[in-house]
């Protein structure tokens, strides 16, 4: 039943990418370009101050958050070559994107240990104090190390 879920998210993500190819192409190609270019952002500087730079750009963007989440998810479920996982890829453009779409999104990191005793990471979006459009089994267990802001 996982591999129905996952073969129709992977669906959704295509459907959203080939449409916006359409309605938002600027905007897509800009956040394909934005979520390239993480791996050596956080190569470069400290979690905090790149945070401090996503988040001082303006709100201007004039699209739904839901559409910006939408196209956002497929950006990231989409780069497979990615060395990031796809939750940090997910939250950082989603994070990025959303503030300039005018929403006032908080990002939490996460830790947890994993059955095999190793430790998992795990990053969500949060907006006034609850999860945002982050299914409950992805973040529940997790200690938050890091906020922003």
């Amino acid at each position: 039943m996982e591999w129905v879920q996952r073969a129709a998210r992977a669906t959704r993500y295509v459907a959203v990418g080939l449409e916006s190819l359409v309605t938002h192409p600027h905007l897509l190609s800009e956040m394909w370009n934005f979520e390239r270019a993480l791996p050596a952002r956080l190569a470069q500087v400290p979690l905090p101050e790149l945070m401090a730079q996503l988040s001082a750009h303006p709100a201007d963007l004039s699209l739904p958050p839901l559409t910006v989440c939408e196209m956002a998810d497929a950006i990231a479920a989409l780069d497979v070559r990615s060395p990031l996982g796809i939750c940090l890829r997910r939250s950082l453009v989603r994070y990025y994107f959303l503030r300039r779409a005018g929403l006032s999104v908080t990002i939490r990191f996460g830790a947890r240990f994993k059955e095999s005793r190793d430790i998992g990471g795990h990053a969500w979006l949060v907006l006034d104090d609850a999860p945002y459009q982050e299914e409950s089994e992805n973040y529940q267990g997790f200690a938050v190390m890091y906020t922003y802001p």
